[in-house]
């Protein structure tokens, strides 16, 4: 007798796990064929049922608010992992050190939480929910309250970014897993039910996308995802493009690729969007920003490393016109703070976008397009280190926008990378004045309560995407991570944690640990920031299609100096060793 199971795991290092240990035990249960997807309740309903509906099947496992929903739209027999006493007594030691810190979520995870805190005597404060509208409600008398860190799953750790609550995620444990699943199977032999099957997408679950579509022998629709169903025009483009045995496509400011598979008499196309913005002529002049994993770590880095009126402002400066400009040291992932500011502001449709003004000839060419993104409205476009640009970039996209009302029709962030302690050149001092000003501190600045959050929402963020169980770090550690010196901030902070958590044996990361990641990561940035020496003539590469003539080399050089001495011609010409006429008659030249 064929059965058929659906896993649905809320979250990623459960999704790698249960196929795991699913591949382990296949053999012994060759009747029961199980199905994984990825998917949490605050996607909506309609998404679950229609996974649900997807094919018959005679039992659903799944964990927590999901697991909970899941009974509610279903009469489909439903298993929650749950979590085991060592779950929660890990959860609980990682975030010991985390003050003014509560337990919310479904019966599934605050019932079995509440029995171990009891019987262990661990005083955390549980609040139970039964839906939405309760775990709204709840977080905002937590945040009232003074509470600033929860722990729940991921439909609490997704409503608590509305109330700027850091979040510590519970997983499920391997053995926890483990035993779900056997059970399940256990009781699965026990059933009589004839069932037909459907083994369609197996082979995608390791690859599964935002966009699918299957369709029969016959040219029929099978099935198509929830990001087609949610946008017509976007599908109008898909058929059009495969109806004329095309692979890829524009919408949007955005390029998009389709792959196609045969699988058991259906095609399955899977269209994928790439980053890279498609500017006619010009594929490198503007890239998007979007949100992935890394940005969202970000986000609760900042969210513990800031208070509250930090954000209250950047939502205030994001829904005004003028522009922004976002100051602080290399390191701090400044790019991915412009994803925060995009989504409070009046363009929440559109992911921002990175201009590259790197290249004066980039620039020239975007300017001269008519399809440009220079001429479109209602982006928020981002310009990365443009303090530290040539002169001749600033000023000629500076007066660029003046003369075109880009900044009028866009909210434009800029970027300066540098220390709070350098001051701003003359030269920008009227950009500084006619902007919001957003100021950000070094690693260095913040305070060692906040540097132990900062470990924690690392450490729990890197075990709800890997199947390897750390449980936090050592105190030696800890006081060797506050006494060092992150040049880098946070890009270096979290890398370094990050390769000391996937490198160390133990179930607490310790200072050897560290320090081999440390080493690993100056190693890797030696190598970046040093050429590769060939043993050829720097001749023979030579491209002709870059060349500069002497006068235009020196053209730039002078530019660039009057740069350096804020204008002062006098003290130009001296240090080019030039006189004032030869000066002037580059500068007339270059205008």
């Amino acid at each position: 007798m064929d059965m058929n199971v659906l896993c649905i795991s809320p979250y990623q290092s459960m999704h790698i796990s249960v196929q795991q240990i699913y591949n382990i035990y296949a053999k012994k249960y060759p009747n029961i064929h199980v199905y994984f997807e990825k998917l949490d309740r605050h996607e909506g309903i309609p998404a679950l049922t229609d996974m649900i509906n997807e094919r018959h099947y005679d039992m659903v496992i799944s964990r927590g608010g999901t697991s909970a929903l899941i009974k509610k739209i279903s009469k489909i027999k439903v298993i929650d992992v749950g979590i085991s006493q060592y779950d929660i007594l890990s959860i609980i030691q990682a975030s010991s050190r985390i003050d003014k810190i509560a337990l919310v979520g479904f019966p599934e995870i605050t019932d079995p939480f509440q029995k171990v805190a009891d019987r262990f005597q661990k005083s955390v404060p549980v609040y139970s929910v039964q839906n939405d509208t309760d775990l709204n409600g709840t977080l905002k008398t937590i945040k009232a309250s003074g509470f600033n860190t929860v722990i729940g799953d991921t439909s609490v750790e997704n409503m608590a970014e509305q109330f700027n609550l850091n979040t510590i995620f519970i997983t499920s444990g391997e053995e926890t897993i483990k035993n779900a699943l056997l059970n399940s199977f256990a009781i699965l032999e026990e059933l009589s039910k004839n069932q037909d099957q459907k083994q369609l997408f197996i082979h995608l679950l390791n690859e599964f996308n935002q966009f699918f579509a299957v369709f029969n022998s016959d040219g029929s629709l099978y099935l198509k995802s929830d990001g087609f169903f949610n946008d017509d025009t976007l599908w109008d483009r898909f058929e059009n493009t495969i109806t004329k045995k095309m692979t890829n496509f524009n919408y949007n400011n955005s390029y998009y690729k389709i792959d196609s598979k045969e699988y058991q008499n259906k095609l399955i196309y899977d269209l994928r969007r790439e980053k890279i913005w498609n500017d006619s002529k010009n594929t490198d002049f503007a890239q998007l920003l979007m949100d992935d994993d890394k940005s969202i770590q970000i986000s609760n880095l900042y969210h513990t490393i800031y208070d509250d009126g930090f954000f209250n402002k950047l939502e205030t400066y994001a829904q005004d016109d003028t522009n922004i400009v976002v100051l602080g040291e290399k390191g701090m992932s400044k790019k991915y703070l412009s994803i925060m500011i995009s989504k409070y502001s009046n363009y929440k449709s559109n992911v921002p976008v990175l201009l590259n003004l790197e290249s004066e000839k980039l620039f020239n060419a975007a300017m001269n397009d008519e399809k440009s993104i220079l001429y479109e409205s209602g982006k928020v476009c981002v310009l990365d280190k443009f303090n530290n640009l040539p002169y001749k970039i600033q000023r000629n996209f500076l007066n660029f926008i003046d003369e075109t009302g880009f900044a009028s029709r866009n909210k434009i962030i800029f970027i300066f990378e540098q220390k709070l302690s350098d001051g701003i050149d003359k030269n920008l001092e009227g950009l500084i004045a006619n902007s919001h000003l957003v100021t950000l501190k070094p690693l260095s600045d913040v305070i060692g309560n906040s540097v132990s959050k900062l470990i924690t929402i690392i450490i729990n963020d890197y075990a709800k995407h890997n199947a390897k169980m750390v449980t936090g770090i050592s105190d030696l550690a800890l006081d060797y991570l506050l006494n060092q010196t992150w040049n880098n901030n946070l890009v270096e902070f979290t890398k370094v944690i990050n390769s000391s958590l996937a490198a160390t044996e133990s179930a607490q990361v310790g200072v050897k640990d560290i320090q081999a990641a440390e080493k690993e990561y100056k190693d890797l940035k030696y190598l970046y920031n040093h050429d590769h020496k060939t043993s050829y003539s720097p001749i023979n590469s030579y491209n002709s299609a870059e060349s500069k003539t002497l006068h235009e080399i020196t053209r730039e050089a002078v530019t660039n100096v009057l740069f350096k001495n804020s204008g002062n011609k006098t003290k130009t010409a001296k240090e080019l060793e030039i006189s004032r006429a030869t000066l002037w008659r580059y500068l007339k030249e270059d205008n």
